[in-house]
């Protein structure tokens, strides 16, 4: 519906940026995080974390939600996490969590460096350069929240990221754009995934994911002697692009899933996504192929409320570079040097959009 400035004079009853702090859970009111609420206009509302590197928490689409949320809630930044898997402790899930800018993927030594599960990225704070709301009045539809978010060492490793979270009034689609860049003066590591967990109702028993591409499949825990590593039949894979009901076998840690080379549509850009038939509602998540060459998709189907699956593009690697030969298992930035990224992510309705992305789906093969 287009917006008829007549009948309005506070662009915020029809959608918009506000900003303002979210209570901690346990935390009696003393203890908030810095967010900002924003609204597309289009039924498409969702959280931004300005205390968790500008990560977008929860999010809906109408009456339904789109992400899952950890029981852990959104809770302030915290150097404790950055240790071993302590990571788990603070992730409140959420619709997108960016991991890196160092290391992604689980603890491990990588060139004498003891990471830690999937980075420091969203535990850092972020500063607001830009928010700029829409203004129907004067013919600009579009908002903006522009943000710096610096992981900093004395010595080094010194990265800056600066997003750009963009919406159009009306529109239900959310485009994030970041520019990573390393400030100090020696090559770093650079490894940049996108952890996007959906949750129920959008996620449920008979919803299928779309993507395509070359594949291996890993499963947690993995059987005696075996790596999380494990060969699977293609058809096989296939099978898991079908979303079942909760998995006793997924109670406590267990989980599986799929690294698959994308593949684009003639833009560039990979279309992947997740449609749900029953709802008849889609998400689609877009992003240029070159930047972001390879998804992860996690699967955890717990049988108690853990019910949840990741579409997480990324470059780099999630297995570290002594079990992961692939050709960009290694990556790096130079001093002064920048990588840029873009996400998109689009609520479907409707026949003609759901087609569309159903038609960007194909088979996965090892």
């Amino acid at each position: 519906m287009k917006p008829d400035p007549a009948k309005f004079e506070n662009v915020l009853q029809l959608g918009g940026i506000r900003t303002g702090t979210l209570d901690s859970p346990g935390a009696g009111g003393g203890c908030g995080t810095r967010v900002a609420l924003i609204d597309t206009g289009a039924g498409l509302r969702f959280t931004v974390a300005l205390d968790r590197g500008g990560d977008i928490v929860d999010a809906s689409f109408n009456q339904f939600a789109l992400a899952w949320l950890s029981p852990n809630g959104l809770r302030p930044p915290n150097p404790a996490y950055h240790s071993g898997i302590e990571w788990i402790r603070g992730w409140a899930g959420g619709l997108v969590t960016t991991c890196g800018p160092e290391y992604v993927g689980g603890p491990r030594e990588e060139d004498g460096v003891q990471t830690t599960l999937h980075g420091r990225y969203s535990s850092q704070p972020a500063q607001i350069e830009t928010l700029r709301n829409p203004d129907p009045h004067n013919g600009r539809h579009e908002m903006e929240l522009g943000l710096i978010v610096r992981d900093t060492r004395f010595f080094g490793p010194v990265f800056e990221n600066r997003r750009s979270i963009r919406c159009t009034l009306g529109v239900p689609e959310i485009l994030i754009e970041d520019a990573v860049m390393n400030r100090g003066d020696t090559r770093v590591p650079h490894h940049w995934l996108y952890h996007c967990n959906l949750g129920w109702p959008l996620l449920d028993e008979g919803a299928r994911f779309i993507y395509r591409g070359k594949a291996v499949h890993w499963n947690v825990p993995p059987l005696p002697g075996q790596d999380i590593v494990q060969p699977l039949a293609d058809a096989a894979m296939n099978k898991l692009k079908r979303v079942p009901a909760p998995m006793q076998e997924h109670a406590g840690s267990g989980e599986r899933g799929l690294i698959v080379e994308t593949e684009a549509e003639r833009d560039g850009w990979s279309r992947i996504g997740l449609i749900n038939d029953k709802l008849k509602i889609g998400l689609e998540i877009s992003y240029p192929r070159k930047a972001l060459p390879r998804m992860a998709n996690w699967q955890h189907y717990g049988p108690r409320g853990s019910y949840v699956c990741g579409l997480e593009p990324f470059s780099g690697s999630l297995l570290g570079s002594a079990r992961d030969k692939h050709r960009l298992a290694r990556q790096f930035l130079e001093p002064g040097e920048t990588r840029r990224y873009q996400l998109k992510l689009r609520v479907l309705t409707g026949g003609a959009e759901l087609g569309a992305l159903k038609k960007c789906d194909g088979l996965v093969h090892s």
